[in-house]
């Protein structure tokens, strides 16, 4: 697919407007910095030599000049293209703090400016001349603002929400069709077709490339047939297994999107070859994640809508996109859900942590709420949870260290673990859980756990179960049994001495529950705990101000600790991954948000799930605003971290499920293989260690 011809008509509705903005913006990028430059005069300059750069950019970038540049000019374009938001950025007007300087109080609105015009980079990438042209009029409509002797905050503000709500329609429509359709945009082909095996071949995909995404495509290269092969039809077969595990007619739907991380084509390949011909389904692809993007700008920037967020602009955002919605809707049919395939492993990013950037007003917040919620109800209609599934799994980076290889081919172990032995395992702990009114979950020596959750009480336990006994389907790897608790009753403290969401490490994470709803918290990253709490609150509950326990669960999975602890790599792992090795809470939603009212049935013993709401989830018919929250964060908690986990009766007398870190019901011994290998080679290293001494 040659993209210019796929945006044509988006294209040729700009080329007189764009024609006039590229000598514009020619101009003001072809001046002299002076020896005594204003800021605005600075940030005008390198804003419109950025464009320019875009612009040249997107005139050179076709098939003719990925097949014939080196790969040192792919990789020197690139470095021009991110400079501003990556080796520059420190001292760049594009950070708010050194605008602010320059600035004073505009200084926000100005780096929010220049991050919007960041936005090009994908546009040029994608010969979206008309993206470009959008942004080319947004700047060039600020220019006279900011020559002004004193810039005016509301000028520029109420320029960028302009420009925001003057294209709604058009992202929206632009968003739906790159989410939820199989319209050709030149990934599927490129990736379907493409020389794998030719380096140069990651920089078509229009992302950015490091020497991390390289040498994972390189490796991906180095993997024997066999091995693509398992990886490939393991997870088509639990994307499967979702639709028949909840009752879904698989056969209703046409088309599956996916998500990879760059450096993956080969395994992603494979996986569009089986979606079509083992479920004949049409695979697209939603979209490449990179290993690096810029993290502290974007971190920076995550709460630049501040500036135009108001009740005008939510009620023009939700009208658009339900008019894109109704457009769509045959679209939208089809689509049969997401396939995530994830990468772990990358540096730890802690960000700093800045006062002069964009935040919310409480209002704002409450708008958050409000358009999350409403968004959520119109996608619903159109996308029924109750009508699709998914698929998510995760492999590690290069960049996770020398172990690399050997991390990877055991995860790849991990990822295709035998269903059928540990579901009957599992089955033996949902057996005691359902003969409980709650479970008690305490934390080993040093660990400030003390919490009980509140189990929903089962009228008919000989057809009825709490809990989904969940191998590899959708979910991988497989281990865990999961519950929706009920809230009233589920009090107390959750702590753990790490917790990585998001790209984001927590330290010392304490989480207090009062009728399954958080009351307080706190974390250990900052000295300052106000500091901290904001960093909670930001990062985990926000736009809420409490979030209730959607679910609580127990990972089973002592192999993916064996794999943490082996590599020291227990802070890399995405929460896909942690959850599996030990219990785990999610604050937010439950798992059935959406099919509450679809009869689920435990896969082992054919009972139903009957704990698939909890008191927020009922409201979804009389206010279904206030029924969900839009999030769903696991927390988990380490074995080593486990004095006990008992499930207590309604008599009063408890069943150990978990002590001191070790599964002790009778029928879960195989549960602790991980844990017992892991045991054994600690000691043997020891032996050797000491025999070399």
């Amino acid at each position: 697919m040659i993209l210019e011809d796929y945006y044509k008509l988006y294209n040729n509705a700009v080329i007189c407007d764009y024609s006039t903005q590229k000598e514009q913006i020619f101009e003001l990028a072809s001046q002299e910095a002076a020896s005594n430059e204003r800021a605005s005069d600075r940030f005008i300059r390198e804003a419109a030599s950025f464009l320019r750069l875009l612009i040249l950019f997107e005139e050179k970038s076709d098939d003719s000049y990925y097949r014939s540049a080196a790969l040192a000019e792919l990789a020197a374009d690139q470095e021009q293209l991110y400079a501003w938001q990556e080796g520059k950025y420190d001292g760049s007007l594009l950070n708010p703090s050194v605008s602010r300087k320059f600035f004073g109080p505009a200084g926000a609105a100005v780096s929010a400016l220049g991050w919007e015009l960041q936005k090009g980079i994908r546009y040029a990438f994608r010969h979206m001349r008309f993206g470009l042209s959008h942004l080319a009029g947004l700047f060039l409509e600020a220019v006279p603002i900011l020559k002004a002797g004193r810039i005016s905050i509301p000028d520029l503000t109420s320029l960028i929400e302009n420009y925001h709500t003057r294209y709604l329609r058009e992202e929206w429509g632009l968003w739906l069709h790159t989410r939820f359709s199989f319209d050709p945009s030149g990934y599927e082909d490129r990736i379907g077709n493409g020389d794998l095996t030719d380096a140069g071949f990651l920089y078509e995909l229009g992302v950015r490339v490091t020497k991390t995404d390289l040498d994972l495509a390189r490796f991906m290269n180095t993997l024997d047939d066999a091995s693509i092969e398992l990886m490939a039809k393991s997870y088509v077969q639990a994307y499967r297994q979702g639709f028949f595990a909840d009752g879904k007619d698989i056969l209703r739907k046409k088309t599956v999107g996916i998500y990879y991380p760059l450096g993956m084509e080969r395994f992603t390949r494979r996986l569009m070859e089986l979606f079509r011909s083992e479920i004949h389904y049409i695979p697209f692809i939603i979209g490449t994640e990179p290993s690096y993007t810029s993290k502290q700008a974007e971190y920076d920037h995550r709460f630049d809508n501040a500036l135009y967020l108001t009740e005008d602009y939510v009620n023009a955002s939700l009208e658009a996109l339900k008019t894109e919605l109704e457009q769509n809707a045959d679209m939208l049919s089809w689509y049969g859900g997401p396939a995530y395939i994830d990468c772990f492993g990358q540096p730890e990013f802690v960000p700093v942590q800045k006062k002069d950037v964009c935040r919310y007003t409480d209002e704002q917040q409450e708008l958050l709420s409000r358009f999350s919620n409403e968004k959520f109800q119109l996608l619903d209609k159109y996308i029924a949870p109750a009508e699709t599934s998914f698929c998510m799994a995760a492999y590690p980076s290069p960049s996770i260290g020398p172990d690399f290889e050997e991390i990877f081919r055991e995860t790849v172990r991990i990822n295709t673990l035998d269903n059928r032995v540990y579901q009957k395992a599992q089955q033996a702990l949902a057996d005691a859980l359902d003969q409980g009114v709650s479970v008690e979950i305490i934390g080993a020596e040093g660990n400030e756990t003390d919490l009980s959750v509140r189990l929903a009480p089962l009228d008919k336990p000989a057809s009825q179960t709490n809990f989904y006994n969940c191998v590899a389907d959708v979910n991988i790897p497989l281990g865990e049994l999961f519950t929706s608790p009920v809230l009233a009753g589920t009090s107390g403290t959750l702590h753990t001495s790490f917790f990585y969401f998001d790209g984001l490490s927590f330290t010392d994470l304490k989480i207090r529950f009062e009728d399954g709803c958080v009351k307080d918290y706190s974390c250990g990253n900052f000295p300052d705990p106000e500091e901290s709490r904001r960093f909670v609150y930001e990062n985990l509950l926000m736009p809420h101000a409490t979030l209730p326990m959607g679910e609580f669960a127990i990972g089973t999975n002592t192999y993916v600790y064996r794999l943490a602890e082996r590599y020291g790599i227990a802070s890399k792992l995405p929460i896909l991954i942690m959850e599996k090795m030990g219990p785990h809470f999610a604050i937010g939603d439950t798992c059935y948000v959406g099919t509450e009212d679809l009869k689920i049935y435990n896969p082992m013993n054919g009972k139903e799930i009957v704990a698939r709401e909890n008191e927020r989830t009922m409201l979804r018919k009389s206010d279904p605003a206030a029924a969900y929250t839009g999030k769903h964060i696991d927390i988990t908690l380490p074995y080593p971290d486990i004095a006990c986990i008992r499930v207590r009766k309604a008599s009063g007398d408890t069943i150990d499920l978990i002590r001191s870190g070790r599964f002790v019901l009778p029928g879960t011994a195989i549960l602790n293989e991980g844990l017992e290998l892991l045991k054994k080679e600690t000691a043997e290293a020891k032996d050797q260690s000491l025999y070399q001494a």
